[in-house]
């Protein structure tokens, strides 16, 4: 009899030893220390206006002093060479010699479509490029055959048209002609302005005045959470708050592929909320009753609710 009893002892032991191991593991230990990032590259400041001005020519820098002061853009002139400003002035006047070149240079990156000569019979223009062949600068060589002619030159490019004047003074030609864009620099000046100003504010939006999790103190931290759903590789281990925020644990091997949506309970639906990845936590800027975290479309779509359980507040 001793003997049988023993035997049942020793299967239930057997059996409920088989059972506490199929028992679901234990969550990880709260660590309220995240990893370490790897230490990222400084940030280029953003260009602005003032950047993109210090980078022209210093004509083209005081041209813009000059328009602040007069509302005039000038042509700045010196022996074989002009630079006009594009738009400007009418029908800008191009001096050329016979039989010898002139270089006509237009913006880098834009392209010539088409050229209209008014007398290509005594004229010739013949097109090149110059600088990197991914943003190459278009150019003109312009040549009259004898002195003392005059035509008209259009230039068709996919960002401006050009109406010249081409005239053959030997002795006043000039040798190179250039532009300066003063509605296309003011526009990216002002587009540099407000970039470098969504960056400043996106910045500041990305440094909140969140507690570092390290610095967390346990002690006053709210673990009135639960966490329902069904055991997806990205199911978080545990929410709690410090009273302003929500912290919710995912798991340490999620990947970043398998991050999931959040979504706060609003009225008689969902809306998304403001929340910055800490490591392994999502933190919430808020308390919530109600949240749910959402992966996929449609009915490969997996959800798990979070809901505060504790006192009202």
């Amino acid at each position: 009899m001793r003997s049988r009893i023993t035997a049942i002892a020793f299967g239930l032991a057997i059996g409920l030893g088989g059972c506490a191991s199929r028992q679901p593991p234990a969550p990880p230990p709260l660590t309220l220390v995240t990893r370490a990032a790897p230490k990222a590259e400084p940030t280029p400041a953003p260009l602005t206006g003032a950047k993109l001005l210090a980078e022209q020519a210093p004509e083209v820098r005081q041209a813009l002093e000059e328009h602040d002061k007069t509302g005039n853009w000038p042509s700045y002139t010196r022996p074989g060479y002009v630079l006009y400003p594009y738009g400007q002035v009418t029908e800008p006047v191009i001096n050329c010699a016979p039989l010898r070149t002139t270089d006509i240079q237009l913006e880098p990156g834009e392209t010539i479509t088409d050229v209209a000569l008014g007398d290509a019979e005594r004229w010739m223009v013949t097109p090149a490029s110059s600088g990197d062949p991914r943003n190459p600068t278009p150019h003109l060589a312009v040549k009259p055959k004898a002195p003392g002619i005059a035509t008209n030159l259009t230039i068709y490019t996919t960002r401006h048209i050009y109406h010249l004047n081409l005239r053959s003074r030997p002795g006043h030609e000039m040798q190179e002609v250039e532009f300066y864009y003063p509605n296309d620099l003011l526009a990216a000046m002002t587009k540099a302005d407000q970039q470098a100003k969504q960056e400043s504010e996106q910045a500041k939006a990305d440094d909140p005045a969140v507690a570092p999790l390290a610095s967390l103190d346990p002690g006053v931290l709210n673990f009135s959470y639960k966490v329902a759903g069904p055991n997806v590789p990205w199911k978080p281990v545990r929410a709690f708050d410090d009273g302003s925020h929500v912290y919710i644990q995912m798991p340490a091997g999620m990947k970043s592929s398998e991050a999931p949506a959040l979504l706060i309970a609003a009225g008689d639906g969902n809306e998304m909320v403001n929340y910055r990845v800490r490591g392994d936590y999502y933190v919430v800027d808020r308390l919530f009753e109600q949240a749910v975290l959402v992966s996929g479309v449609g009915r490969a779509q997996d959800r798990v609710r979070i809901a505060y359980t504790g006192a009202a507040r």
